[in-house]
């Protein structure tokens, strides 16, 4: 056996999975989730990777569109130009790609999958430095978008306290966001709560956020703009509720920026924004030296980039419950079979079988699937 990946086959899908209920953040709204699959061959082995993308770019730059193109004229063609000794390498292949970054994990992640089935290991081991500081089980948590009332809120919170959820996260804009707070704490005055804004506010707004210190919560996460380090940190320096950056963090150059500007208390890492596990490692290893605790987030998807999270979530310095697995709530339907095991209702755990350690329903996979294109 060659020490190497070679792609034999490579084949994109775009998939199409309606949601049970509208999920809506602060800048939009989705009822049916858009995404790309792929899947790659390297003789016995079948490799998968997703694009956790969305039909419309309301949440990152790129789009299930863009993601295709950007995968026929680059990222596929580079992928099939030479045989890979791991995933590293194809990342620092891609470093003259600019921008791209779901797209970018998306191939990194069939590497991945490959690179673990070849050597009979999982990706959590292999992304690990030691074995034994990762973690075998992960604690997760829901992501509750944004209700007409805070009384909807609080029955939603309720529902997922009774599934034993422990760690809540709350969306939250200007308008939905007080009397919402007040409606949860009065309601559930003990529990782990935090809310995400989707930087849906601006810097006059820091007045009004500091006083949501009252509120007890684990975390903001990234009230103000995705490219406003600065603001960031002058609320980190007056507020007493630690703030966590996710959209501001897009590489490993702007992780080491915000971590010596003191603008992030806690650093929310996105597998396919960061463009994937090998940067998503950086990031992780780069606050774990300066002391700032890490969780894993998630988007609205299938189980396929589940896997690659719940690798992510298992490294030493993710102290934080992850969001994975809180868009079971919404989609109707998934990808994967024999979703990953969960116990006590808010641990899932880290797959330990060769690659991604996922098993893809091929019947699912077809009936969503709305355009396929082999490279």
């Amino acid at each position: 056996m060659s020490d190497c990946i070679s792609i034999d086959r490579l084949v994109a899908r775009r998939v199409q999975i309606p949601l049970i209920s509208p999920f809506r953040i602060s800048v939009g709204e989705v009822t049916v989730k858009d995404f790309v699959v792929l899947e790659a061959q390297c003789g016995p082995w079948c490799g998968w990777g997703e694009a956790a993308v969305d039909a419309v770019p309301f949440y990152t730059a790129e789009t299930s569109e863009t993601a295709l193109s950007i995968g026929r004229t680059v990222l596929a063609p580079l992928l099939r130009s030479r045989n890979w000794p791991n995933p590293q390498a194809f990342v620092e292949a891609m470093t003259c790609i600019r921008g791209h970054s779901f797209a970018k994990a998306a191939f990194e992640s069939v590497l991945w999958d490959l690179y673990g089935q070849s050597r009979k290991t999982s990706v959590a081991h292999l992304l690990a430095d030691d074995v034994a500081q990762s973690q075998p089980w992960v604690q997760v948590g829901p992501s509750i978008g944004i209700k007409d009332t805070p009384r909807g809120l609080t029955e939603a919170i309720g529902r997922e306290l009774a599934r034993g959820y422990r760690r809540i996260k709350i969306k939250v804009c200007p308008g939905r966001d007080v009397d919402y707070l007040e409606a949860a704490r009065a309601a559930y005055p003990d529990i782990e709560l935090m809310v995400d804004a989707n930087a849906a506010y601006q810097p006059h707004d820091i007045e009004h956020l500091t006083q949501w210190d009252r509120f007890r919560l684990v975390m903001i996460e990234q009230p103000l703009d995705h490219d406003d380090l600065w603001f960031h940190r002058e609320l980190c320096r007056r507020m007493q509720t630690p703030i966590c950056l996710d959209e501001s963090i897009q590489t490993p150059h702007l992780a080491a920026c915000a971590l010596e500007m003191k603008a992030a208390d806690v650093v929310n890492i996105k597998v396919g924004r960061v463009g994937g596990l090998v940067n998503t490692k950086k990031v992780h290893d780069l606050c774990r030296r300066a002391g700032v605790p890490v969780w894993i987030g998630s988007r609205l998807g299938s189980g396929i980039a589940e896997a690659g999270r719940l690798a992510a979530a298992s490294l030493p310095n993710a102290t934080f419950p992850s969001d994975i697995g809180a868009g079971r709530a919404y989609l109707a339907d998934d990808l994967v079979d024999d979703w990953f095991e969960v116990r006590n209702g808010c641990e899932a755990k880290v797959p330990d079988g060769p690659g991604l350690g996922i098993r893809v329903n091929r019947d699912k996979l077809e009936r969503y699937t709305v355009e396929t294109i082999e490279w």
